[in-house]
């Protein structure tokens, strides 16, 4: 229906526009029905100290009981620390792989943890300590499936919170970078443009783009490209073209 991106003529892009901004009437209403679900689902939102150490937590608004409530009521019920097991780090202390160099990769994270390596003989604690958890096995599997569930809700909260700023972006008007009459009007002046050649002006002779092609450079040197006129004929014989293509 609308396979196309970065190659089009303007009779695909004025039916792309015409569907599209017939999908705005849909849009309070999909912000709506998107608020409600994120309000069940709650979130998880950190405080920090000074030193970017997790205090506190809120997993919803106040006085109301989510989804992500729940599954951290029972992650501490079972013992679990939210602020130590969790890691939660605040967006300014982010942890990354530090940089190599052409002898030998990073063997040290940014926060000072070692990067596992194979190879290494760790054999006799290690069945230590698989006696040790032993017995506790099944609570400890029951708290990294809750430990996962939290991640999981937390990023399909994420995920509606992405789609409901999306949604109240494109509803705005033109002057706003986003929104679709905005990247609409982007697309045009591309069409206008004699010197970008993936996009052309077909004058309703392609509305199907078949005679779109990608080209090897997006821009020609000078401005040099002409549309020249030409029709399109569909009939059982298949397709009659008469006239040039652009060059």
């Amino acid at each position: 229906m609308f396979a196309f991106l970065g190659t089009l003529n303007r009779s695909q892009l004025t039916r792309l526009a015409s569907y599209a901004r017939d999908q705005l009437v849909y849009v309070e209403d999909r912000i709506k029905h998107l608020t409600v679900e994120q309000q069940r689902v709650g979130f998880l939102k950190f405080a920090f100290d000074s030193a970017g150490r997790p205090t506190s937590y809120l997993t919803g608004e106040e006085g109301t009981t989510t989804y992500i409530g729940k599954l951290m009521s029972a992650y501490e019920v079972l013992g679990g620390d939210a602020f130590f097991d969790l890691q939660v780090r605040s967006k300014s202390d982010p942890v990354y792989y530090l940089k190599g160099n052409e002898v030998a990769s990073s063997k040290i994270m940014s926060n000072g943890e070692p990067i596992p390596q194979a190879g290494l003989a760790d054999a006799v604690s290690g069945n230590a300590v698989r006696n040790i958890k032993s017995w506790t096995e099944g609570n400890i599997a029951r708290l990294e499936k809750l430990e996962f569930k939290v991640r999981r809700a937390v990023d399909y909260s994420d995920q509606l919170q992405e789609e409901i700023d999306l949604l109240n972006k494109v509803k705005l008007s033109v002057e706003f970078e986003g929104s679709l009459d905005s990247l609409i009007e982007s697309v045009e002046t591309l069409l206008s443009d004699p010197s970008y050649r993936a996009v052309s002006d077909d004058n309703g002779s392609d509305p199907f783009g078949k005679l779109n092609y990608a080209p090897m450079s997006s821009y020609d040197q000078g401005g040099t490209r002409v549309q020249e006129d030409f029709t399109v004929e569909r009939g059982s014989a298949g397709v009659t073209i008469s006239g040039e293509t652009s060059s």
